[in-house]
């Protein structure tokens, strides 16, 4: 820079310039330096970090599939289908229930209510016409039971469907989260030992190295939460699925 004829050069060197200061400063200036270089990389890690580049839809579609076969509730909807179309069918093939067949044999004379002399075998035809009234609405029910039956099959299976895929997406987050709490454990622990060493040597406060411990020992306790929500979502997904994930290929 340029002034009244004067040629200025202005530069900032922090490493040029930390000669000139006294020791408690540089210290707390390296310090400040060094966390502010460690926040930055944590905060790079974590917008870098994407649990979408890991989602496999291929892997999801199998978990679907063995969750329909697999799980208990699916199972007894198909049965209900099952069972409603027995019932058709045995209301279809029941059109004859109104036609009753007899036979009696007499082996003397006897005499009926009509003074009609009866001997021998005697075959009687009966017809029930309110069982021929009411067939064909008992067989129109029976086909809505099956509809029923079949709408109600197909519904739990579009609702089985999405639990399988929210617990999916669910777990794959508690395995992201995971793996950003590891990675800020390997940078706060690399600070850890950076101002312990410097602490034993005299060179950092006590402060500041309790603040740094206790740091250290909270996301050692993250890592233990961050693995025991992978582990819930983990079982919970397992358990529509109906086997162990590792079982599915």
């Amino acid at each position: 820079m340029k002034i009244i004829g004067l040629d200025i050069n202005i530069s900032f060197s922090p490493c040029s310039k930390l000669g000139y200061l006294p020791l408690s400063i540089k210290r707390g200036y390296l310090c400040l330096l060094f966390a502010g270089l460690l926040v930055f990389s944590v905060k790079e890690t974590k917008a870098q970090e994407s649990m979408i580049p890991e989602l496999s839809y291929p892997f999801l579609e199998k978990l679907i599939y063995s969750a329909k076969q697999n799980y208990p509730l699916m199972a007894a909807n198909l049965r209900k289908v099952n069972f409603a179309n027995y019932n058709l069918k045995k209301a279809k093939l029941s059109w004859f229930d109104f036609f009753t067949l007899s036979a009696f044999y007499s082996p003397s004379t006897s005499v009926t209510l009509t003074n009609a002399t009866l001997t021998g075998v005697q075959i009687g035809l009966f017809i029930n016409f309110s069982n021929i009234i009411q067939k064909p609405t008992l067989i129109k029910q029976s086909k809505e039971e099956v509809a029923i039956a079949q709408l109600t099959a197909d519904q739990y299976a579009i609702t089985l469907e999405t639990d399988v895929k929210n617990r999916y997406f669910k777990y794959m987050q508690a395995l992201s989260v995971l793996r950003v709490q590891n990675q800020n454990a390997i940078d706060i622990d690399a600070l850890f030992k950076q101002i312990k060493f410097k602490y034993e040597r005299g060179e950092e406060t006590l402060e500041n190295y309790t603040k740094l411990m206790i740091q250290n020992a909270d996301q050692k306790q993250k890592i233990i939460d961050a693995e025991s929500n992978v582990l819930i979502a983990k079982t919970t997904l397992e358990e529509l699925v109906g086997k162990k994930l590792e079982e599915i290929k």
